[in-house]
């Protein structure tokens, strides 16, 4: 599963190469943030280098979700701030196979979580009460062309279709990367061939 659900990510990757391989006109006027990885503190939640994928990918999506409800561009300024922070920056970076910068190529691909995810809004959790009984920690394993023996996670949530259609219901997914030792959200997605995870909940993570 996890093989085919990052050929899906790495097909998307292309697509995005493909589109930005010369300086897109459309950063020119856009705020480029100089993404770290660092600890950070949002939502009332540390995300230390003690931090679990879990509650990574809790904020994250706390995140999109308050870029695709907010109002004006001093709130979604403020959401995309958080997002950048819990990129995985230097992760995302190093895939980049484009002419682009550093931070411009990290925008773009951070820029679009929102739009990717953001039809299942609605049902995102709020609280980490929530989070932590909903994201399904499928695997953690070791990243095969770091030489560094980084690791990824892949988490898989299900989500309801906000028309209330239980054919519509999609599973989630939210990759992260350990980056620095902590760890941090590479890309988002969802698994094409399943709209439940069964007995899937036993493998979560503590």
């Amino acid at each position: 599963m996890m093989n085919k659900s990052f050929a899906i990510v790495l097909a998307a990757q292309a697509i995005l190469v493909a589109t930005a391989c010369s300086r897109d006109a459309r950063l020119v006027d856009q705020n480029l943030h100089s993404a770290t990885v660092q600890s950070v503190t949002l939502y009332g939640e540390t995300l230390d280098k003690n931090a679990s994928p879990e509650k990574v990918a809790y904020v994250a999506l706390r995140a999109v979700r308050d870029d695709f409800l907010a109002k004006t561009k001093t709130e979604r300024d403020e959401a995309l701030d958080k997002e950048f922070a819990v990129c995985a920056a230097d992760e995302i970076a190093r895939g980049n196979r484009t002419s682009l910068s550093r931070d411009e190529w990290i925008y773009q691909v951070v820029y679009h979580w929102t739009p990717t995810i953001s039809h299942y809004v609605g049902d995102f959790p709020t609280t980490w009460e929530q989070a932590k009984t909903r994201l399904i920690n499928r695997k953690i394993e070791t990243v095969a062309d770091h030489r560094d023996g980084a690791k990824r996670c892949e988490l898989a949530m299900v989500v309801n279709d906000p028309g209330g259609d239980p054919n519509a219901r999609v599973v989630l997914l939210v990759w992260l990367e350990l980056d620095k030792g902590f760890w941090r959200v590479t890309h988002f997605g969802f698994d094409r061939t399943r709209r439940s995870l069964g007995d899937q909940r036993a493998s979560t993570s503590p």
